[in-house]
């Protein structure tokens, strides 16, 4: 049918639905004879109008299907792309060399924990036990490498402990997940702290790395998460507390790999001067 013929019966079609409308608005005793008039009339248009070619309905859904696919995909890319410039403008990142990537593969340890694969290897630069980062905080660290991807083992897997400072005083300590001998019930994902000097932690405290020899495996400073409840006094010398990760293992997706920057050459010797007057020499 050509469009123009199309169009004004569709005119035509809006003009008697208006007409049907306004009689029963009305109450009008017409009502029934517009509708059996529009019966007459409406029934041909609308066998007109359903005898369109349905080869050219077909190809207008399959352009619609196109066209969403097309605007997700597009939508995924600039999400991606937030992330990432979250990442790389996030105090974790700050002044720290870094090579981005992306997680394309996870999976659940049957002892608990999880490990990631990430699109980035040795042919970019990546070596085993360097520290992984999100915007938010720790992800892990890398323990296998191969020339296009790494696999991650992520903060709170089965066997894993990170040194760390807690609190304004950074008080050392260590966080583990939570082991199946633990005297206190903690939720799904969160860290067990352990203090390694007499201390008892505060709730809101921030947990962060203490750091490793050559930032390997753990740069120092990265933010591991928050202290949420301390352990009851049971009269034992350091108290023990639970954290929640600050990096969701369930929603990782661009993370960066930290480059670890060792130094070169040795630290300069200085020498300290008296604040007092009159010390001895």
């Amino acid at each position: 049918m050509p469009p123009t013929l199309r169009r004004r019966l569709l005119v035509v079609l809006a003009s008697l639905t208006l007409a049907l409308l306004v009689s029963d608005l009305a109450g009008s005793g017409v009502a029934d004879g517009v509708r059996r008039a529009g019966g007459l009339v409406l029934g041909p248009v609308q066998r007109a109008l359903a005898g369109a070619p349905r080869d050219e309905l077909a190809a207008v859904e399959g352009e619609n299907t196109r066209l969403r696919a097309v605007t997700a995909e597009q939508q995924h890319r600039l999400d991606e792309l937030a992330r990432l410039d979250e990442l790389l403008g996030s105090s974790v990142t700050k002044g720290r060399s870094l090579i981005p990537a992306r997680v394309v593969a996870t999976d659940l340890s049957p002892l608990g924990g999880r490990s990631v694969t990430i699109d980035v290897g040795s042919r970019d630069g990546i070596r085993a036990d360097s520290t992984v980062v999100a915007a938010d905080g720790l992800v892990g660290r890398v323990v296998a490498v191969s020339p296009w991807t790494s696999d991650v083992q992520v903060l709170g897997s089965a066997g894993s402990v990170v040194a760390v400072r807690v609190g304004p005083a950074g008080t050392l300590g260590t966080v583990s997940p939570s082991a199946p001998g633990d005297s206190e019930s903690r939720p799904r994902g969160s860290l067990r702290l352990s203090s390694v000097v007499p201390s008892t932690p505060v709730v809101g405290d921030v947990v962060r790395t203490l750091g490793s020899i050559d930032e390997t495996p753990y740069a120092a400073g990265i933010v591991v998460g928050t202290v949420t409840a301390v352990d009851p006094d049971r009269g034992q010398l350091t108290r023990s507390a639970t954290v929640r990760p600050a990096v969701d293992p369930d929603a990782i997706d661009v993370v960066a790999v930290l480059v670890p920057s060792a130094r070169s050459a040795p630290r300069v010797a200085t020498r300290a001067t008296q604040a007092s007057t009159g010390t001895p020499r």
